[in-house]
């Protein structure tokens, strides 16, 4: 590797350091905000489908739902910003656009298959084809044309193919988008593409050098922090410590905001 690709490479590897560190120091911030109140909005049949019968074991399991739920939005962020970083010609300004292959093109970036499986896809083409009207319609110095791409982060197919959606006969309301054609972009295809990498995990090994021990911390001491919150709740309304009893105080909790909330409609 010559002095040019190992500087390049390594100016690359400090850009993406420099990003973990500031999602860990948001992961922090994230762990001091947390509230008991937070993992009550959970679903209880799933935790004691689960086994869990205490308040304890219920702000375990509920918080680590809850923690990887708000982890997958932020990486997912993090991950926008690193590509914007590191790719070539490609910007982040809410949207990512890229140019390559003689045009230029609209990103949505998903973290997993399964996200372009849901009812709320055509509606991501829907806001892809807006944002290429967009800057279709923007006076540009040159003539490129403007193109959709919908690339996904982790996928172990390695995918890069043009895509045309096909509306169904039975629902009526997306037949605007019949022909609406769109690369698609998985897995290492989607890295080499963007920013000439494999995988992104290349630029991070190895992992376990992370410096990580204050996450490790800040967990441990949340979960402990809410239990406590949690068991302070439910004896202030002398309420036992069961997974029953933290049903019953989510439902006068869920009493009072609903009272609080009709005396503010009737002002």
């Amino acid at each position: 590797m010559g002095d040019d690709s190992l500087s390049m490479a390594t100016s690359r590897e400090d850009r993406v350091r420099q990003s973990i560190a500031e999602y860990i120091d948001r992961r922090l911030e994230w762990y001091s905000q947390c509230s008991y109140r937070q993992l009550l909005g959970k679903d209880f049949a799933i935790f004691a489908a689960r086994g869990v019968t205490t308040a304890e074991e219920y702000v375990v399991e509920a918080f680590h739902a809850l923690e990887s739920s708000s982890e997958e939005t932020m990486i997912g962020s993090m991950w926008q910003k690193v590509i914007a970083a590191i790719s070539a010609d490609t910007i982040d300004s809410g949207d990512l656009t890229t140019v390559r292959d003689g045009a230029v093109y609209v990103c949505e970036l998903k973290a997993q298959v399964n996200t372009t499986n849901s009812s709320s896809f055509p509606q991501e083409l829907r806001g892809l084809r807006q944002r290429m009207s967009e800057i279709a319609g923007r006076r540009r110095a040159s003539a490129q044309p403007v193109k959709a791409a919908l690339c996904i982060t982790r996928d172990w197919k390695s995918v890069d193919e043009v895509r045309t959606f096909t509306a169904s006969d039975v629902v009526r309301e997306n037949r605007d988008l019949d022909g609406f054609e769109y690369r698609y972009l998985s897995g290492a295809a989607m890295w080499r593409w963007l920013c000439g990498v494999d995988s992104q995990y290349g630029l991070l090994q190895p992992l376990s050098a992370l410096e990580t021990e204050t996450v490790k911390i800040a967990r441990e001491r949340t979960i402990i922090r809410l239990q406590t919150e949690l068991l302070h709740a439910l004896r202030e309304r002398d309420l036992g410590t069961g997974i029953d009893d933290v049903v019953t105080l989510s439902e006068r909790l869920n009493e009072e905001r609903n009272r609080k909330y009709r005396q503010r409609r009737k002002r």
